[in-house]
């Protein structure tokens, strides 16, 4: 490997690094969308799904203009396998959320690395390296002690949490997989399925008021539109295993926005919690960045 060859695979590394912790961020704001929504959930996410759908479709026209037809079609299966996944994802956790706590739900989430690690070994030989299973075994400790899981046996929540988290970690690895496929549509594709699987289920369509409706339509562009968009286009750039690891600040960036938003108090274990999965996250991040450096030397 030539130096201007090594120089251009870590800035496609840090480039995809910073898309995922950006769209962690946007993502994490989504609990405090759906706490300035008082509606059942699939009505805010056919809202959410509609104003999602419009931004990023907006957004695919300027890019892509009268090619748009045909940049769908070269997506083939895999693209439509992709779809599928981030249409799940979107769809399964919001009954999961119905029937579970919040905290069981999130517990479950940081799981994906490890599944996202397993299902990555399995399909593309793509072995975890073993900074980031460490790291992703102190994130996970970190967000038991934040979120406090209740207790009580298995609830039908609790399984389509882990259902849920098994499609995003296949997504994740299916993305690594497929990289040379143009992403932006299947954002598009997936926002678009979500406001029909909701439509029928939504019981409060017709009920929101001008404010909500501009609630909504942030919800739309924040979490769904920056969030995913980021996420999809960031996983085809770094390891599916360090994406997820970076996916789990989720939770306590939420408990952040949830404070600045509608100044909810995070308790103290939100924050010693939060603090060992951001240290996780930066701390096995900061190490990879000594890692590459000093090889980089090497080279030289």
């Amino acid at each position: 490997m030539t130096p201007d060859s090594s120089a251009s695979g870590r800035a496609t590394h840090l480039r995809g690094i910073a898309l995922i912790a950006l769209s962690t961020i946007a993502w994490g704001s989504g609990g405090l969308f759906v706490r300035l929504l008082p509606y059942d959930m699939w009505t805010i996410v056919f809202w959410r799904g509609v104003f999602g759908t419009l931004f990023i479709g907006t957004y695919i026209l300027y890019r892509f203009g009268s090619s748009v037809p045909a940049v769908v079609r070269r997506m083939g299966s895999d693209g439509v396998r992709i779809t599928a996944f981030s249409t799940a994802i979107i769809t399964f956790f919001v009954p999961a959320f119905q029937h579970t706590s919040v905290a069981n739900a999130m517990t479950i989430y940081a799981a994906l690395p490890f599944l996202t690690a397993a299902i990555a070994w399995l399909w593309l030989g793509e072995r975890p390296a073993l900074l980031t299973m460490l790291a992703s075994a102190f994130a996970l400790a970190g967000i038991i002690i934040m979120l406090g899981p209740s207790t009580g046996g298995p609830r039908l929540g609790d399984g389509l949490a882990l259902v849920a988290t098994t499609f995003a970690a296949l997504m994740t690895v299916a993305i690594r997989r497929s990289r040379a496929i143009d992403m932006l549509p299947v954002a598009g594709l997936s926002t678009a399925l979500s406001v029909l699987i909701a439509w029928p289920l939504a019981g409060h369509v017709s009920d929101l008021s001008w404010r909500e409706l501009g609630i909504a339509a942030g919800f739309g562009l924040g979490p769904m539109t920056l969030g995913l968009m980021l996420y999809i286009i960031g996983s085809a750039l770094i390891p599916a295993t360090l994406t997820a690891l970076i996916s789990t600040m989720e939770a306590p960036i939420g408990a952040l926005w949830a404070w600045v938003g509608v100044g909810e108090v995070p308790a103290a274990a939100t924050f010693v919690g939060g603090a060992i999965v951001l240290t996780s996250v930066f701390g096995r991040l900061l190490l990879e960045r000594r890692l590459v450096d000093r090889a980089a030397k090497t080279v030289v």
